[in-house]
C-alpha cells in the first residue's frame, strides 16, 4: 500500500514509480550482472598477476585487491590514470589489455540497454504517470478531476482557472492535451495522456484525495463517461460527478449510479430554444447567471412563433423538433440519413431551394440547421437567407475551429454545444446555489424575468455580472458568525452599505436566501442574516472583495453597523473614519 503522508490519501494499486523500478531492474538485469561479472574476473586477474622485479632481485608485491579494483574502475571508465602505485609487468599490462576491452564491451552493452529502455514507451509512459502522481500528490488546495481535453473540457478549464480553482486533466488523445499544455494558463496544472474510464488512472489523479471537490466527465464518448461516474460513485461516493452525456439512455444509466449533474447539450439546447420561443426574457435570464464574468451581456433573442424548418433529424433535430412542437409550433423535417426510419416530411439536404420550398419556406418563420457537419450547417443557413432575409436562423456549431465562419454569417442564435456544458458546469462548480436558483426560474413571468434581466445586466458595468455564495457559519464568515454570536445583527442593507453615507450602496443584489427548510428569493433589504444561512450574490468584483472582508473580519462589520469599536489600530480607524 502506497501513503502519502502529505495529503492523507492512500492508494491499494502499486505506484506508476513502482513500475519505473520494476521495469529498470528486469531490463537492466543483464547488463548490470554482465558488469558486475565483467569488474570481478577483472579485478581478481589484476590482483593475481605479479609485478616488477626490483632493483636488488627480490619480487614485487601483487597489487591489493582494492588497488586493482581501483586501477579496474578508473580504466573502465576511460579515465585513465596511468600505471599506479608503480610500473606494470608485462603480465599486469597483458591482463591490463584484455580488461580493457572486456569492461569497454560491458559498457557500451549497458549503454544500449539504457538507451532502449528510454526509448522504450512502456517506460516513458510510467515515468510520466510517475510525474504527474507526485505534482498531484503535491496539491495541498481544493481541485477537479476533468477528463478530456476536448473543446468542452478546454472551456471548462479557462472558466477554472478564470476564478482561481486548482485542476488536473486527463487525455487519452496527446495532440489535444499538447495543445491544452501550451494554453495561457495561471496555474501550472498536472496533465496525463491515459484513458480516464480506467480506475486506476483517476486514482492516481487524486480521486481519494481529501481535496477532490468533484469530476467532470467530459470524454468524447458516453460510455467512457458513464464508466467515470460509476468510478467515481463506487471509489468515492462523496465527490460529486459532472458528466456530458448525448444519449438520453445512457444519462438514466448514470443517473442511477449517482450523477450529480449529468448535461444532454442537444436536449438543454431545444429546451433552450423552446423556452426563447415561447419565454424570451426568461431565456436571456438564463444566459445571464448561467454565462462566463466578464463577458459581454448577450443579445436579446426573440425567436419567432410559427412554422418552422428543421434540418437534420439526429439527436438534436429530434430534441428540437419535441420543443418547438410542445411549445404550440408547426414543424417541417429535412433529412436523407433518417427519412426511412420515419418523421421526416422532405428527403434533401435543406442546402437547396427546392428541398427548403417543399418544407414550407413561403410561410416558415424560421429554420435550424442542426446538422453534425458545419458546413453543410453553413450552407443551409445562407441558401435560407437568400431565399428569404427576414427568416430566424438557427445554427449548430460543432468544432471551435469554425466559429469566425459562423461570426462572419451572423446568424440569429447559435447552438455551441460545448459552451453549454461548459457554463453549466462552472455555474454549479462556482456557486453551488445558483443551480438551485435557476430551477426556480420557470416560476417567472416575462415581466418579472426581464426586470431581473435589466437589473443584473447593470451591476457589473454592463457586462455579466459575479455570481458568488455565502454561507454563515464559522469556516466560510468568522467574523459575521462571532458577530451574531456576541448579539449583533446584520441586515443585507447593512452588508451592502457603504462605508460613507454620501456614496452609492454595493453593487450586488441578494438573489436568494436559504434558511432551513425556507427558501426566500428576493428578500427584503430589512433581512437579518442568521447562523446557518446560504446566500446567492450578483455583482461585481468590488462587492465580492468587500462582502468576503466584513464577514471574515468582525471589526469591519462594526465599522457598517455603528457598533462602537474600540478594536483596530490607529490607521485601521483612519481609513474607516474619514
Amino acid at each position: 500500500m502506497q501513503v502519502s503522508a502529505a495529503s492523507g490519501w492512500t492508494s491499494d494499486q502499486p505506484g506508476p514509480m513502482t513500475d519505473v523500478v520494476f521495469l529498470i531492474l528486469r531490463r537492466m538485469r543483464t547488463p548490470l550482472i554482465l558488469l558486475i561479472v565483467t569488474f570481478t574476473i577483472c579485478t581478481f586477474g589484476l590482483a593475481l598477476m605479479p609485478g616488477v622485479d626490483l632493483p636488488d632481485g627480490t619480487r614485487a608485491e601483487r597489487l591489493t585487491f582494492f588497488d586493482a579494483f581501483y586501477v579496474i574502475s578508473y580504466t573502465a571508465t576511460t579515465i585513465g590514470f596511468g600505471e599506479i602505485p608503480g610500473p606494470f609487468s608485462i603480465a599486469q599490462r597483458m591482463w591490463m589489455t584484455l580488461s580493457i576491452f572486456m569492461t569497454v564491451t560491458g559498457w557500451y552493452y549497458t549503454l544500449v540497454t539504457i538507451l532502449a529502455l528510454v526509448q522504450e514507451r512502456t517506460f516513458q509512459t510510467a515515468l510520466r504517470m510517475g510525474r504527474f502522481t507526485r505534482r498531484v500528490r503535491s496539491i495541498r488546495e481544493p481541485f477537479y478531476i476533468v477528463c478530456g481535453a476536448g473543446e468542452t473540457g478546454t472551456l471548462v478549464c479557462r472558466g477554472l482557472d478564470r476564478l482561481g480553482w486548482a485542476f488536473v486533466v486527463i487525455e487519452r488523445d496527446e495532440d489535444r492535451l499538447q495543445a491544452l499544455r501550451l494554453s495561457d494558463f495561471h496555474l501550472d496544472a498536472p496533465m496525463i495522456g491515459a484513458d480516464a474510464s480506467q480506475p486506476a488512472v483517476l486514482q492516481e489523479a487524486g480521486l481519494l484525495s481529501p481535496f477532490c471537490r468533484g469530476v467532470v466527465a467530459v470524454v468524447h464518448d458516453d460510455e467512457s463517461n458513464q464508466a467515470i461516474a460509476v468510478t467515481t460513485r463506487l471509489l468515492a461516493p462523496r465527490v460529486p460527478v459532472l458528466a456530458r452525456i448525448r444519449d438520453s439512455e445512457t444519462e438514466t444509466h448514470v443517473g442511477v449510479f449517482g450523477g450529480d449533474l449529468v448535461i444532454n447539450p442537444f436536449e438543454r439546447f431545444a429546451e433552450q430554444l423552446g423556452a426563447a420561443v415561447s419565454a424570451p426574457q426568461r431565456y436571456r435570464l438564463r444566459e445571464i447567471l448561467t454565462g462566463l464574468e466578464g463577458d459581454p451581456l448577450p443579445e436579446q433573442h426573440h425567436p419567432p412563433h410559427g412554422h418552422w424548418i428543421v434540418c437534420g433529424y439526429g439527436r438534436f433535430g429530434r430534441a428540437v423538433v419535441s420543443e418547438l412542437r410542445a411549445g404550440g409550433n408547426t414543424v417541417s423535417v429535412i433529412d436523407v440519413e433518417n427519412y426511412a426510419a420515419g418523421g421526416v416530411d422532405v428527403n434533401g439536404t435543406g442546402t437547396d431551394s427546392v428541398s427548403l420550398g417543399a418544407a414550407g419556406m413561403d410561410e416558415a418563420v424560421g429554420i435550424v440547421a442542426g446538422n453534425s457537419s458545419d458546413t453543410k450547417n453553413l450552407a443551409i443557413a445562407v441558401t435560407a437567407r437568400d431565399l428569404k432575409p427576414g427568416i430566424f436562423i438557427v445554427t449548430r456549431e460543432n468544432q471551435a475551429a469554425n466559429a469566425p465562419l459562423f461570426e462572419a454569417f451572423t446568424d440569429d442564435l447559435a447552438m455551441v454545444p460545448s459552451r453549454i456544458v461548459a457554463s453549466e458546469f462552472l455555474a454549479r462548480i462556482t456557486t453551488p446555489l445558483l443551480v438551485r436558483y435557476l430551477n426556480r426560474i420557470p416560476t417567472h413571468n416575462e415581466d418579472e424575468c426581464k426586470a431581473l434581466a435589466d437589473a443584473l445586466g447593470t451591476v457589473n458595468g454592463g457586462r455579466m455580472p459575479v455570481i458568488w455564495s455565502l454561507r454563515v457559519d464559522a469556516k466560510n464568515a468568522p467574523g459575521l458568525t462571532q458577530f451574531l454570536a456576541d448579539g449583533g445583527e446584520l441586515t443585507l442593507a447593512q452588508l451592502r452599505s457603504s462605508y460613507r453615507v454620501d456614496e452609492e450602496p454595493l453593487s450586488a443584489l441578494v438573489l436568494l436566501v436559504v434558511r432551513g427548510r425556507r427558501v426566500l428569493e428576493a428578500p427584503s433589504d430589512d433581512l437579518a442574516l442568521e447562523r446557518g444561512d446560504e446566500v446567492l450574490f450578483a455583482g461585481d468584483d468590488r462587492a465580492l472583495r468587500l462582502v468576503q472582508l466584513r464577514v471574515e473580519n468582525q471589526v469591519a462589520l462594526e465599522m457598517i453597523t455603528n457598533t462602537n469599536s474600540q478594536r483596530g489600530g490607529y490607521l485601521w480607524h483612519r481609513l474607516f473614519h474619514r
